[in-house]
């Protein structure tokens, strides 16, 4: 599932390293909690390798949580 809404819009208007347009990230690694109630996410496209560090507040995080924790499971299972 592809996880672009997450993104800041800066991030989007980076055009694919891999020339396939935009890039297609979604979550990799470990969920963790920061200051001011923030959740840190490292994102990954799987075109282009590329990977991005995210934070969402904590509303937001608990709104997509089943889907990234999910997503983050699979990738996993995949390596």
């Amino acid at each position: 599932m592809n996880f672009n809404h997450l993104m800041e819009a800066r991030l989007l208007k980076r055009r694919c390293k891999k020339g396939k347009g935009e890039c297609y990230w979604v979550p990799v690694g470990n969920v963790r909690s920061t200051h001011g109630e923030n959740m840190h996410l490292t994102m990954y496209c799987k075109h282009c390798n590329d990977r991005e560090d995210i934070f969402l507040s904590r509303h937001d995080y608990k709104i997509q949580e089943r889907m990234i924790l999910k997503e983050i499971e699979s990738v996993s299972a995949r390596q």
